[in-house]
């Protein structure tokens, strides 16, 4: 690894990729402490950790958990996960950011960087999971047995620059393409609900899902994730695939998502 570390402090939202992180640290013998956020934890997580070493917190209590990570002589911080279920709870933090943010023009990225830059100045090294674990980024090239028809690659030529023109506004990561026509962009919400709303537009089938990063994302915490439920999605909407950027996103069960693709013949592209 291209760094030394020797505890690891987990800041764990929802889904699979905290779990990920304990099992790594757990694998190779790293001490690891979590700050849980409020409304998110994976009932999974739990299981994979010591319990005097797991806390919850809510995800404006920033201090509270810089604090916690100090008393455990954490020295390396992973912010990983969803936060889209987490409970708020007024604090000081939160007005002290609230306050930052109205000089940022990017609202979202720039909440990260602020969580970010609180950490770093309390000494932390902060770090993303594909620093820890590089195996997880998407290769370039097509990793499923389906391959994209010269359709496919006519929308995804002209998807790829729509995509990074969308991400540039901070409103989302991922548009839908059919025709070489944007016929749906991400909200907050996420990637599975665009492919729903998507889904509903009259002549949708046989779309593409283009995911991309950010212009200036802040990819320690906040790097494009391909799962199984984004799969089994593109399946129910009747969609043949998705195109993302090698070596800017992480899949977070290469197999099992593989499998499920070549299974509802829906391609996975790295570009």
């Amino acid at each position: 690894m291209p760094f030394e570390f020797s505890h690891i402090g987990l800041v764990a939202g929802d889904k699979k990729l905290p779990c990920l992180i304990a099992k790594f640290a757990k694998k190779n013998k790293i001490p690891l402490t979590v700050a849980g956020i409020n409304g998110c934890v994976n009932p999974e997580l739990l299981k994979l950790c010591k319990k005097e070493n797991f806390k919850k917190f809510f995800i404006s209590e920033l201090s509270k958990t810089i604090s916690f990570f100090k008393i455990n002589g954490v020295d390396t911080v992973v912010i990983v996960g969803g936060v889209n279920t987490a409970k708020f709870k007024f604090t000081f933090d939160l007005l002290r950011m609230a306050f930052k943010l109205l000089f940022i023009k990017n609202k979202y990225d720039g909440i990260l960087r602020l969580v970010i830059s609180e950490f770093e100045k309390a000494g932390f090294k902060v770090v993303g999971i594909q620093d820890l674990m590089p195996e997880l980024l998407v290769q370039k090239g097509v990793m499923t047995d389906v391959l994209p028809s010269l359709k496919n690659m006519d929308d995804m030529k002209f998807g790829i620059p729509e995509a990074l023109k969308f991400a540039s506004t901070d409103k989302g990561q991922s548009i839908i393409v059919k025709d070489k026509k944007v016929i749906a962009t991400e909200k907050f919400s996420g990637t599975d609900e665009l492919i729903s709303r998507a889904s509903k537009i009259k002549n949708s089938k046989g779309a593409i899902l283009v995911k991309v990063v950010k212009p200036q994302q802040e990819v320690r915490a906040d790097i494009p994730v391909l799962g199984v439920n984004t799969i089994k999605s593109l399946a129910k909407a009747c969609f043949d695939g998705v195109v993302v950027q090698a070596n800017k996103t992480i899949i977070e069960n290469k197999d099992e998502v593989i499998a499920e693709a070549n299974k509802h013949n829906i391609f996975v592209l790295g570009v």
